[in-house]
């Protein structure tokens, strides 16, 4: 059965080939990639130059004056957008042939070395410092992507900052936006594909002079409106999008907010424990 693609994937094409001062061969590339996606998108720099008649040297400085590193970096982003361009039904017979719990496992760890090898960790130190500076930080997922940010705002509630997750109703969301202000951060996490009324949000929160943080698999009319943001690979052979490589930057922003503050932290984290044990909160082993 045909895994079709939305315009969204053509449009960023298009974008790109609208770039001036592109060479005839960059934009011979990218008529390719537009064409066939699905092939571009996991096919080798040889490969893509053998359809497109020209040279590997040639992708690979295409690659670059489109401001990626080279292939590898952008062929992540062609793939990236591809998926997200999929309908679910379209994503999961895109995936269903894996069905291996190795392959699964396989995927993540090829994930997490992408982010290991290409995450500047000073943007998540900036993203924290962000958070400890203000009155309180409100958390904005949608579906099951919310997942990282439970675990950020439980957590860093519990290392006494005020961190809360909205993924409820649009309306909600529109409540807490209305309540920030210059001291306090707007932090969305996006995967896969992106919530308009996220984006919508985050341009109101800054507008009141909020810090926009975002989290995401891809840049996006959210990422370009962000005061900070990091990009974390999230592609699967499964079903839905990895949450790993979101998780692992979640649990180092944690990591960040513990330890700005060594005292504070286990105070906070004692008064925590007292609490669990005072409302048998948690059951003892």
């Amino acid at each position: 059965m045909e895994v079709r693609t939305v315009s969204s994937f053509s449009e960023w094409v298009d974008t790109l080939r609208s770039a001036t001062r592109l060479t005839r061969a960059t934009k011979t590339i990218l008529g390719v990639i537009k064409t066939d996606p699905e092939e571009a998108a996991y096919c080798s720099a040889q490969a893509l130059a053998d359809i497109a008649e020209v040279n590997v040297a040639t992708v690979v400085r295409a690659a670059q004056s489109l401001g990626y590193s080279g292939w590898p970096a952008f062929s992540a982003e062609i793939r990236t957008r591809y998926l997200a361009s999929l309908s679910p039904r379209s994503l999961y017979l895109h995936n269903r042939s894996q069905g291996l719990l190795a392959t699964t496992i396989d995927k993540d760890i090829e994930l997490l070395e992408r982010m290991r090898d290409g995450l500047d960790e000073s943007t998540l130190n900036r993203m924290s410092e962000h958070i400890i500076a203000s009155e309180s930080t409100g958390v904005f997922a949608t579906g099951s992507y919310a997942a990282p940010g439970m675990q950020l705002s439980h957590v860093a509630q519990m290392l006494g900052y005020r961190v809360r997750l909205h993924s409820g109703s649009v309306t909600s969301m529109v409540n807490e936006v209305n309540l920030l202000t210059s001291h306090d951060c707007f932090l969305a996490i996006t995967l896969w594909k992106s919530s308009r009324a996220v984006v919508q949000l985050a341009e109101v929160a800054r507008e009141q002079g909020a810090k926009v943080l975002v989290i995401a698999d891809r840049r996006t009319a959210l990422t370009d409106i962000a005061d900070e943001y990091v990009l974390v690979p999230a592609e699967s052979s499964e079903l839905i999008s990895s949450l790993v490589c979101a998780t692992s930057a979640v649990q180092y922003l944690l990591g960040c907010l513990a330890r700005h503050d060594e005292e504070r932290t286990q105070s906070m984290l004692g008064r925590i424990d007292d609490l669990w044990g005072a409302t048998s909160a948690i059951a003892e082993e």
